[in-house]
Parts: C-alpha cells; sequence; structure tokens
C-alpha cells in the first residue's frame, strides 16, 4: 500500500523544514512530495502532484490559505479527496468560521504541538487508508516501466518517446498508466525518483553534488538544483548539512 502524499505550503522556509525535522512521516505513513511558499505555487502544485493531504498555511502571498484550498477542492477529482489542514497565528483564528465552510479536516495553531499534529495525521491517515481506492497494485506493464526507470536513473536521456522505444509501448499508452495508476504524469515520477536517489547519495556519500547530479541523470548542476529545491524544499547543498 502506497505511502499517503503530503504537501506542505508556508511562506517561511524555516517552518518548511521544520515539519520535515522535528516529525516522522515514516512513522504515519505519510512522504513529503512537494513544498510550495505562496498560495498560487500551493495550487500549481497540488494539480501536479496529487496529494492525499495538504498542510497549508492561511498567511499565504499572492493567495492566501483559504483562496487556495478553495481553488484546490474546485479542481481535485471527486473520486479523490484531499485533506486540508489550516495552519495560523493565534491573531488569525477569526478565519475559522471560513475555514470550516471550506471542510477543512483541522485547524491547528502555530507554533505547532507536533504531539497534537501527529494525532491529527494518524486520523486522517485512518480515513485515507479505508478507502478501498487505495488498495492500489500496479498493472504489470507499469511495474516493469517503473523498475526501468529506476534502473537507469544515471542516463539523461530518459525521454517518454525513447523509454517507449526501449519497452516497445506507445508513449501516450506510458503516460496514460502513469497517470491512471499513480494520479501523475511520468515526468513528475522521473524527477521525483531522481530526486530521491539523489538525496540516498547526499546522505550516504561526500561526493560533490555535481557528481550525484551526474549520477541521477542532470549533467546540467542548476537544473538539478531547481528540481529537487522544488521537491524537498532546500537546496542539496541545505539538505547535505
Amino acid at each position: 500500500m502506497k505511502n499517503c502524499r503530503v504537501l506542505l505550503a508556508d511562506d517561511e522556509a524555516a517552518i518548511l523544514e521544520g515539519y520535515k525535522l522535528l516529525f516522522d512521516w515514516q512513522k504515519y505513513n505519510c512522504e513529503i512530495v512537494g513544498t510550495a511558499m505562496d498560495g498560487q505555487e500551493a495550487v500549481k502544485m497540488a494539480g501536479e502532484l496529487n496529494p492525499d493531504i495538504v498542510i497549508m498555511d492561511i498567511n499565504l502571498p499572492k493567495l492566501n490559505g483559504l483562496e487556495a484550498i478553495r481553488a484546490i477542492q474546485e479542481s481535485v477529482p471527486v473520486d479523490h479527496p484531499i485533506y486540508m489542514i489550516v495552519v495560523t497565528g493565534y491573531d488569525e483564528f477569526s478565519y475559522c468560521q471560513e475555514a470550516l465552510r471550506l471542510r477543512v479536516s483541522d485547524f491547528l495553531l502555530k507554533p505547532i504541538d507536533f504531539d497534537a499534529f501527529g494525532e491529527v495525521i494518524e486520523s486522517i491517515v485512518t480515513k485515507i487508508m479505508e478507502n478501498p481506492d487505495r488498495q492500489m497494485i500496479l498493472s504489470d506493464t507499469l511495474k516493469k516501466v517503473v523498475d526501468y526507470v529506476n534502473e537507469n536513473l544515471e542516463n539523461e536521456d530518459m525521454r517518454l518517446t525513447l523509454l517507449a522505444r526501449n519497452m516497445n509501448l506507445n508513449p501516450n499508452y506510458i503516460s496514460q498508466l502513469f497517470k491512471k495508476e499513480l494520479g501523475y504524469g511520468y515526468h513528475t515520477y522521473l524527477n521525483q525518483a531522481r530526486v530521491e536517489k539523489a538525496k540516498e547519495y547526499l546522505k550516504k556519500t561526500n561526493e560533490p553534488i555535481t557528481v550525484v547530479a551526474e549520477k541521477v541523470g542532470f549533467s546540467d548542476y542548476r537544473i538539478f538544483t531547481k528540481i529537487f529545491k522544488g521537491i524537498v524544499g532546500v537546496t542539496p547543498s541545505q539538505f547535505r548539512k
């Protein structure tokens, strides 16, 4: 059974980092799939990453948290509900009534009490896992494609058309498999797989980041850093520290 996918949205990098470092996501069968620092980015990433849970600060630039939640809920598929957790400071508690109208799952105050936070996450994860649609078994075809991708992450040229040719499959068919069975596209999976592999190298080796980038298929260090930060929330150098 796959982990619950979590999207974090806060305009303070330190708070985003705190969520990652101070809470044991694996214990609750969760993984952070993305971070956003403004409301518009949160809406965009929710559409691309298909999260199960969104943890949203109210006081965000461009779109405030409630506006972002409303936009996400208007676009989310009926068969894939997203559980929203709103985080706010004491002086913004008047937003609570509007959050309730938006059917927000929970409303938490800063600074976060991570014991209480864990109870909220545990409750939501239980609801998600009870949904029969979560009992996901990948088709044999997609398993083979995913295995091939994971074994060839060092190859820079992993275009969908080239992958399809090597697998003797139609590229449109592969694209549809990813979206239907995983909930997101091939390139999103490829980037996430590369970043996860890069995280392993960064934790276990002292190799230069340029070398790590090449080992996961990026000849351009700048592109690697941009994609890594977009998924993890920090640069490779910051992650290694």
